[in-house]
């Protein structure tokens, strides 16, 4: 075997030894599942170290060359596929906290852990045969391939088609293998046996060979005892090449031992044991005993080669991930990108340094969760194509693939958002992960396809409440039994019955409440779900036969919450209709553990009709969120749009004007104005409303200094050409020091500083370390920009950074000294 197949070899044993070394932590890892696979457990537990000493021999000096590749590698991934199976089953049937569930899924998935268990036994077998005698794969791989070079003659057609070597040794096989290498010790598996076994084939790798299906030809000198003749047609025993003299195994050395016969011999023998005429095979490993040369250097590209092989293959993982997880502000730039759906700012932002596909909000939301939750299916292929993780959970152990199947059961969902769940996911794993009960799957339509009979909503509660009216001491399996040729929902709800009767026998008569039993992601009822999911008929139901609409989830969620989550006007009518004759136990502005009420999720989304019910009914448009933001602030983080537009007119209607406060400004400093610079219209109702243009931010920035940050010149054009004192905002330095025109040159926003050009008073044009307009200017390389910049009335000749930088240098270290630009610099800017 070449070195680099070597290498590539020992990282996929070593990536195979650190997932079922996994997969036994996570086994140990659950409460029931070490009693419930006791014997998997054992079988692992051998495959793992079986494993381990395979490792040791391929890593060995002597013997990391002497085994057969392909036959190898093909063991490796079944091995790995086995144990990926393994971890994903056990993660289904024991996550679950609800013991019912977890053992209805334990008796679903039995059969399949015993299957499971088979492939390890029998791929530790392998292995264990590998441990003790390594050189037996490669003396039937030698085999094969001078068997596959010779020339097949008329009379070979007789002898057996039979392959010489299955794809690995098995506990299946029809024959007993036995072997004898000195001192070595078998493990507990090295020997294979059957209870079909017929024959018994004995093998010494010393001075003699047995041969089976062959009498004895190599003369006299060896006894008869030393042979067993065993038929090749009724055996599926592998054929053993005969060792060398010098007891290493080496593939260079295939002449015969002294006293061997030279008379001519079968084929058959002939392929095995007969002298090769042709020249003879340089031997490549170190250690061979018949070789005392000088051992060759290794080729330096042949390292090369192999390294770049091993950073390549898809078996080797990366110890520590180095990402730089950023915590930023739910405002940051790139949250908003990601919430407007500007993917072209996003990916400035991202390649300039500014943000990075990991930032993530103190909540735990990520860039992927927001946009998996914002609908923003370019903006998740992009992140997700940049390495951003998917598994990460926020603060309620959501991953983005959740909200992406939130989005996708909505009342107003589109093909948008079930393209964006399949980006996560390409198979409904992650449905496991929700752990619904028979009567969520009804709310929800998730029957299994093989479902034919599909009980309604309404049949699977007159079920539960049947059961629940089964007198004590209930014999569950009999129920089990006459609902085995039903739908599996029936079965599953009497097996929840019965384990719970099994695990509280001192209970005495089991309840089950399963119109009320919440999720495991979004710890939501089936009364959640079907108000998120536009069902108000299910609602209906679901309230008449007893479902309790006060419960919140874990996150202080209530029904007008999950209503919202997906513009479903009827399912939130009726709940408003539950709130106004119970106020105080249906709060309309609930607060969620984010402090968000339902108005504050409405506005966001510019869902105008949940907004104009919610004002309707008496919702304020005040409540502040944990970030001191108000409902207005979350418009503005919207898309655009006329959606957006009607949003802040409902927002800023006359009736709520005396209790609406327009410039709330958040724990940033931050008015809802400053989230509005991208779209005119917007600006222009809260500003006919009130809203002030003369608000700071906590860095000193105003929304002249936004504008120029994000490259809005129609904003900006039209917040000048608005009454008041604009010379003030715009000469006005922030924290950093930098004027309004400073920040757009430094955010290269040219159209907006061109503008600003254009004024005769911009402010102090040096920023920040002493870079000046005419700096930013030759950096950038546009010619009519530095033009303006050079006949602007406050431009100075031989102006240096805080670094003592020329505009001249600035420019050559941009490769922009050349053309125009030089022809300028050296006109405007030379101090003579």
């Amino acid at each position: 075997m070449d070195p680099v197949s070597a290498i590539g070899l020992i990282a996929s044993i070593g990536t195979l030894l650190k997932a079922s070394k996994g997969t036994l932590d996570l086994i140990k890892s659950y409460k029931h599942a070490p009693k419930d696979l006791f014997e998997l457990v054992h079988d692992l537990e051998i495959f793992e170290e079986a494993l381990r000493g395979f490792d040791r021999v391929l890593r060995s000096r002597q013997t990391k060359h002497n085994i057969s590749e392909k036959i190898l590698r093909t063991a490796i991934n079944d091995g790995s596929a086995t144990v990926k199976d393994l971890e994903k089953r056990i993660k289904q049937v024991y996550k679950t906290e609800n013991s019912s569930l977890r053992r209805v899924r334990f008796v679903q998935n039995k059969s399949h852990f015993e299957t499971l268990a088979k492939q390890i036994k029998s791929q530790e077998t392998f292995l264990a045969v590998c441990n003790q005698h390594p050189q037996l794969l490669e003396a039937c791989s030698t085999v094969v391939e001078e068997m596959a070079s010779e020339p097949r003659f008329p009379s070979d057609m007789s002898e057996s088609r039979s392959p010489l070597i299955s794809r690995y040794p098995s506990s299946n096989s029809s024959s007993i293998i036995s072997m004898s290498l000195g001192s070595s010790q078998p493990s507990s598996r090295s020997s294979i046996s059957s209870k079909n076994s017929s024959t018994t084939t004995s093998t010494s790798f010393g001075n003699t060979l047995s041969v089976p299906g062959r009498s004895d030809r190599r003369g006299s000198d060896v006894s008869p005892q030393s042979s067993t003749l065993v038929d090749s047609r009724s055996t599926s025993s592998l054929i053993i090449r005969r060792a060398c003299r010098h007891d290493c195994y080496c593939k260079c050395h295939d002449e015969p031992t002294t006293g061997e016969s030279k008379t001519p011999s079968s084929r058959f023998n002939a392929r095995v044991f007969r002298e090769n005429n042709k020249p003879k095979v340089e031997c490549s490993d170190p250690g061979c005993a018949a070789t005392i040369s000088q051992e060759k250097p290794i080729p330096v590209s042949l390292f090369k080669k192999a390294i770049s092989n091993m950073m390549s293959t898809s078996s080797i993982q990366v110890r520590y991930r180095l990402n730089t997880y950023r915590m930023v502000p739910e405002g940051s730039n790139a949250m908003r990108y990601v919430k407007h759906g500007n993917l072209e700012k996003l990916k400035l932002a991202i390649e300039s340094g500014e943000a990075t596909p990991w930032d993530t909000a103190p909540d735990g939301w990520s860039l992927l969760h927001t946009a998996a939750y914002a609908r923003q299916l370019p903006t998740v292929q992009y992140l997700v194509k940049l390495g951003a993780e998917t598994e990460v959970s926020d603060l309620g152990a959501r991953k983005p693939v959740d909200f992406a199947f939130l989005k996708s059961r909505g009342a107003d969902a589109t093909q948008t958002e079930k393209d964006i769940v399949q980006v996560f996911s390409k198979q409904d794993d992650y449905i496991d992960d929700y752990e619904f009960t028979p009567i969520h799957i009804a709310v929800l339509d998730l029957y299994d396809p093989e479902d034919l009979e599909r009980p309604t909503l309404e049949e699977l509660i007159d079920f539960v409440d049947h059961a629940n009216n089964a007198p004590q001491g209930t014999n569950w399996s009999h129920w089990k039994a006459k609902y085995q040729k039903r739908s599996p929902l029936f079965v599953t709800i009497i097996e929840q019955f019965r384990v719970s009767a099994a695990e509280n026998p001192d209970t005495g008569k089991i309840i089950q409440n399963l119109v009320d039993q919440k999720d495991r992601k979004f710890h939501w009822t089936p009364l959640h779900w079907a108000s998120a999911t536009g069902q108000a008929d299910k609602m209906k139901i679901l309230v008449n036969t007893g479902a309790d609409p006060f419960i919140k989830s874990n996150l202080n969620a209530n029904i007008l919450h999950a209503a919202v989550e997906s513009n479903a006007l009827e399912s939130l009518s009726y709940a408003l209709e539950i709130h106004k004759r119970y106020p105080d136990l249906l709060n309309i502005d609930q607060s969620n553990v984010w402090g968000e009420s339902p108005l504050i999720m409405a506005a966001q989304g510019c869902l105008v009709g949940c907004v104009k019910l919610l004002l309707e009914a008496g919702a304020d448009p005040n409540v502040r969120q944990e970030n001191q933001q108000v409902a207005l602030h979350y418009a503005g983080l919207s898309d655009r749009g006329e959606k957006k537009c009607e949003t802040v007119a409902l927002l800023c209607d006359a009736s709520n004007t005396a209790k609406l406060d327009i410039d709330a400004q958040d724990e940033d400093g931050r008015p809802p104005i400053f989230d509005f610079v991208d779209d005119m219209e917007c600006m222009k109702c809260l500003t006919q409303h009130g809203a002030k243009l003369d608000l700071l931010d906590n860095s000193g920035n105003s929304i002249i200094h936004h504008a120029c940050m994000q490259g809005e010149s129609d904003s900006l054009e039209a917040l000048l050409q608005l009454p008041g004192d604009g010379k003030l905002i715009l000469t006005r330095k922030n924290n950093d020091g930098n004027t309004a025109l400073i920040e757009a040159l430094r955010h290269e926003s040219i159209d907006c500083a061109a503008i600003l050009l254009e004024l005769d008073d911009v402010g102090d044009i040096v920023g920040q370390d002493g870079w000046a307009a005419v700096h930013y200017a030759a950096k950038l390389g546009d010619q009519i920009l530095l033009k303006a910049v050079l006949k602007h009335p406050t431009f100075t000749r031989g102006m240096k950074t805080r670094d003592g930088k020329t505009a001249r240098v600035i420019a050559m270290e941009a490769g922009h000294w050349q053309g125009e630009t030089k022809d300028l610099l050296n006109r405007y800017n030379a101090l003579i």
